[in-house]
Parts: structure tokens; sequence; C-alpha cells
């Protein structure tokens, strides 16, 4: 389905033409392949600029719609910030082009003291427990009516027909965002209820986005950094590329990360869909390669925040969680009819299996609407 209303607003380089891939302070390999880790880029004042302006007041299908970030160096995203970079060349000519791109050097306030040391704690039991253990009703009640805070429909766009994307016989999902990006921040709530839906997560941890001067600082959110997801119906690769701790590294995975820790790298799965699907045609070059960016099995791309980072300003990770138990007020509404419209992507990838769940006239109704 393509956008409606205004283009969301979006960030990134061209792509990559074959250079060997930089290495990355922390390379890690999400799915078993063996890969260097990847550049992520940093984000571009300007950028901010207009998804602030596109947040206050845009309504419905249009507006805050997506809203997008930096990505790798050759790899890039839509919407909030960050993804990895191909060739050294490459990385020299992003950095010179982004001369305007804008360093927070801030370490976030609510990064989780007493965690790991990257800015995350494991997710409280009450969070983890608030988001697994939602009701059919809930979801009914919360409804699929979308408002000024998303979601945002236009941010989803269905493939023409496309060769599947799976892993181990099931259609896979793959995410790709960065810890400091305040709309992935907001993208990850319903994405994760969604998913929790279809199976099951071990190892969520809660985090913050960046500080200021990012945009919405300091958003509560989950990460999926350390998880394993398991489902009978679907199989979910997931990439945080940069934390929400501030560096005083000159390094270039440093500096592509906005002057924060560099997190995970791309594996080569995440990046040929990246670079096939974040990129014209199937995004406008306005906006290629921002962050985050979802692919649902190759059949629905997500190319930017699915709901504004607004509505978790002020709220910690527990009473945004607790919120769910009313899910006609906010932010529980918001993030509940996202989640449904989520729910209403990955049954198309499982043939509407299971009954329970994609069956629900709440998730038919969204499905209708995430037509092409």
């Amino acid at each position: 389905m393509p956008p409606s209303g205004n283009p969301p607003p979006r960030r990134g380089q061209s792509p990559p033409s074959g250079n060997p891939p930089l290495n990355n302070d922390r390379p890690t390999t999400d799915d078993g392949e063996n890969e260097p880790a990847t550049e992520p880029v940093r984000e571009q004042l300007a950028q901010r600029d207009r998804t602030k302006a596109s947040d206050a007041g845009n309504e419905g299908l249009s507006g805050s719609a997506s809203r997008r970030g930096p990505t790798e160096n050759g790899l890039k995203h839509s919407t909030a910030m960050t993804a990895g970079v191909f060739g050294t060349v490459l990385v020299v000519l992003a950095l010179l082009v982004i001369v305007l791109v804008s360093v927070s050097g801030k370490k976030s306030p609510t990064a989780a003291p007493g965690g790991d040391g990257l800015g995350m704690q494991p997710a409280p039991a009450s969070v983890v427990n608030a988001i697994t253990n939602l009701s059919s009703p809930a979801f009914a009640e919360a409804g699929s009516t979308i408002t000024s805070s998303g979601p945002y429909t236009g941010s989803i766009t269905a493939l023409k027909p496309q060769s599947a994307l799976t892993r181990d016989g099931k259609p896979l999902i793959v995410y790709m965002g960065s810890n400091f990006c305040p709309y992935c921040a907001a993208t990850r709530w319903p994405l994760t209820v969604a998913l929790t839906r279809f199976g099951s997560f071990k190892g969520l941890h809660i985090t913050a986005s960046g500080p200021a001067p990012e945009p919405y600082p300091d958003t509560p959110t989950l990460s999926f950094y350390g998880s394993t997801y398991t489902s009978p119906y679907i199989t979910f690769l997931p990439t945080e590329q940069c934390t929400d701790i501030a560096s005083s590294s000159t390094s270039t995975a440093v500096e592509n990360c906005n002057g924060y820790k560099p997190l995970q790298s791309l594996s080569p799965t995440a990046r040929k869909v990246f670079l096939e699907y974040d990129f014209p045609p199937y995004v406008s070059s306005t906006y290629e390669g921002g962050i985050p960016f979802v692919d649902f099995g190759n059949k629905f791309i997500e190319d930017g925040a699915f709901i504004g980072p607004s509505i978790l300003a002020g709220l910690t990770h527990v009473q945004i969680a607790r919120s769910l138990g009313n899910p006609v007020a906010s932010p529980a509404q918001t993030i509940l009819v996202a989640a449904n419209f989520y729910t209403a992507a990955i049954c198309k990838l499982t043939n509407n299996k299971p009954d329970s769940v994609c069956k629900m006239p709440v998730v038919k109704l969204a499905a209708k609407q995430l037509q092409p």
C-alpha cells in the first residue's frame, strides 16, 4: 500500500558498490552467519527538523506516518536512525555528504543502571508479562482506528510478488534499528506485542533512545539485542546497530553511530534485504535507507516509524506496559491498534494461522487496509 498524504521523512545515502565491509567495534552474528560488522550512518539535522514538524499535527495515514533515520554504510534505513555502510570509499563519501550530521555526545539519563554497560538491562518481569499476557478482548477493544499518534499505515508497503523470504521453512521477518533511535523506540512496542501473538521472546531488554538533542529524547523502549524468538509460524531476525551510550572514541564506527557505541552488524541476509527493499523503486530516493526498517517475508516492508514517539514521553517502561491493561486509553490504544496492523501483516505470511488470532474481526479489518 503506497504511503498516503505527506511522505514520511527519512534519511540515507547511496547503496554500497561491492567494497569490503568495515569492521565494527562489536561484531555480532544474529542469525549464525559469520561476517564482519558494518558501520552505521549518522542522522542528519535537517531530518530531525522535518520529523518534528511532521509529528506536530498531521493526522491519519499522512503526517508523522513513518519517521526514519540513517543506516549502515551502504545500508540505510528510514524513520529513525542508523544502519551500516559497506565500503571504505563509500564511508568516506558518506561522511563528506553528511557533514551536517549531528553527533550526540551525552549519555542517556534513562539508560538502565546496573545493566550490561551498553545502556540496557533485562526487561522486568512485570513488563514482559504485560506484553505477553494480553487477552483477545483487549485487542478487540482497542480496535483498528488510526489517530494522529498512529499507526501510520502509509509507512507499510505491500510488495508486488517477490520470492518468499524464509528461514527454517517458515516466513522470516527482518527488523533493523538502533537503540538511540526514537522512532525505533516507538516501533518496538507494538511490534513486540504483535510478535508475541505468534511466539515468545526470551532475553528482552529495556533501554531508552538517545538524549537531547535527539528528537523525542530518552524515549523508553525495549531492545531486541540479546533476545531470542521462537514460534511455530514465523522466524524473526532483529538487528540493533547502535547503542544509546555516548562514546569518546573517534573511530569511524562511533562517528557513524551518531557518537554512540556500535552494537551489532547486519548479517548477510539482513544486508541483502536492506539493499533490495530500502532503496528505489520500493522507497523514494529522498528517503532511501532509513530506520526502523522491517521486511515481512518479502510481502510487506515498513520503512518508517509506525507510531509517534511523543505518546511515550514522560512515561516509564513499567507505566507503558501497565497501560496495556486499559486498551482504550493512551498510549495503550495506539500501541494495540498498531499491533493489530502488524498482526494482519504477519497473518498474510502464515496463511491466517493461528485462527484464534488471524480470524479476529479487528485483525481482518486491519488486513483490508493493508491491501495494495
